[in-house]
């Protein structure tokens, strides 16, 4: 079920709602792990008993493994037979013809964090089965994240306290993600897929990099606010889940910018992977060594074609020769910087989105026509996408300004600004009820 669909909107978390406000407090995690399922179930009636046995099996093993000192072998048995089930079961559906479970991914690296944490020492495995699923599938945070740490939900999850405060706050940022993903991503999206329909080979350079600029929107802007509006539920159930974006395109390094984007996977991987790796503790070379691991990865997770790879593998590049070489003086220059990002962070969202090697190809050599040939079928072709879309480019520009941040601490809690929420959630039912809602773009990953 979409967060953005009508069903959502109007029906289910109503309802839900309703019921977890009015019934005692002691129930509602019983509420919320049940209303979790059937929001699951309602995007993916079939990997129902998969995902409950998952949630068993592993609420099993980490009891289990929680009764073991840390010197026994035992306890580091279960680790590995932990390990082995979820990330192998994340494999055979990532890198076999059997349809992807929704949120697989996101799920995967929610059970590794409490199984690790428990491990480690950071907390304690939960008696409750309940309060042990709430934290495994919790409906706001399943699907596409964010990727909230067991160690840092725990006690919430014990006990947390619902205010009116966070209820108006809860829906002010849902809201302004679903405006993220309607009124921008959307339209981002149309633009992207009518230039992949028209062809690559068909389209001219001027257009290639409108097309790119718009898929890094899309992506920005549907990702974001998926993330907002995950966090906005949260907040009307008493969760404060962690922010998943901060302004990456204000970034003057591709380090710094991944440091921005989808800041609850890089901590997972900082906590999880490279810190338990060595991190940057034992010299120069090691670090770089594992750099590399985290980005190969990183690609590896989000697909299983070779170009997902490839991006992880030129990230890391970058991110490398930044530490190494040019780094420091990127960050040293409040110009240099921003240009290297708004110019290198597309290309690689290219070759993110073009999953066959030949057409991405293709792009390039319409993007750098000295590459390849330069004939296109319409090279005014860019014109109707710029006056069909610069409203859209102006309105992204916008709202991701400095000032923005600067209005919404000082404003949000005015009348004037309320209002504005409401005619944005307003328009954004209108578009939905008008056939304007595709799926989020995370959801198969």
């Amino acid at each position: 079920m979409e967060f953005s669909s009508l069903g959502f909107l109007f029906r289910f978390l109503p309802i839900f709602l309703i019921l977890y406000y009015l019934m005692p407090a002691r129930f509602r995690n019983l509420a919320l792990l049940i209303s979790s399922i059937v929001f699951y179930g309602i995007g993916d009636l079939r990997y129902i008993p998969l995902i409950l046995v998952s949630m068993v099996l592993n609420y099993v093993l980490v009891w289990n493994m929680d009764q073991y000192s840390k010197e026994t072998r035992n306890r580091k048995w279960i680790l590995a037979l932990l390990l082995a089930v979820n990330v192998g079961l994340l494999l055979v559906f990532k890198y076999t013809k059997y349809p992807m479970p929704l949120g697989m991914s996101f799920y995967t690296f929610t059970v590794l964090s409490y199984a690790l944490d428990v491990y480690f020492g950071r907390s304690d495995a939960k008696k409750s089965f309940v309060d042990a699923g709430v934290y495994m599938v919790m409906f706001p945070k399943l699907i596409s994240g964010p990727i909230a740490e067991y160690a840092d939900m725990k006690k919430e999850i014990e006990e947390r306290h619902i205010h009116a405060k966070d209820i108006e706050e809860g829906i002010i940022i849902f809201t302004i993600g679903l405006g993220f993903k309607v009124i921008l991503a959307e339209h981002f999206g149309i633009l992207w897929h009518d230039i992949r329909s028209a062809g690559f080979d068909s389209i001219s350079t001027p257009l290639s990099w409108i097309g790119a600029a718009g898929y890094s929107a899309q992506l920005f802007f549907d990702f974001q606010g998926y993330s907002l509006m995950a966090v906005g539920v949260g907040r009307l159930f008493g969760f404060h889940l962690p922010e998943n974006f901060n302004h990456p395109y204000r970034s003057k390094t591709v380090a710094e910018y991944y440091r921005r984007w989808h800041m609850t996977l890089g901590q997972w991987f900082k906590d999880y992977l490279y810190i338990p790796l060595g991190g940057n503790r034992k010299g120069l070379k090691r670090t770089v060594l594992n750099l590399f691991a985290v980005w190969l990865v990183t690609g590896i997770w989000h697909g299983a074609t070779v170009n997902f790879i490839i991006w992880g593998l030129v990230l890391f590049l970058f991110i490398a020769g930044e530490k190494l070489l040019w780094g420091k003086k990127l960050q040293e220059s409040r110009i240099v910087g921003r240009i290297y990002i708004w110019f290198f962070i597309p290309l690689t969202w290219v070759v993110f989105a073009v999953e066959n090697l030949n057409e991405l190809g293709v792009y390039f050599t319409r993007m750098f026509p000295f590459w390849g040939s330069a004939a296109y079928v319409n090279a005014m072709d860019y014109v109707r996408y710029l006056r069909n879309y610069s409203l859209f480019f102006l309105l992204a520009f916008l709202v991701s300004l400095p000032v923005m941040d600067t209005v919404y601490e000082k404003y949000h809690n005015g009348k004037l600004f309320k209002a504005a929420i409401f005619v944005i959630f307003a328009f954004c039912v209108y578009e939905i009820a008008n056939g304007l809602n595709n799926p989020f773009l995370y959801f198969q990953f």
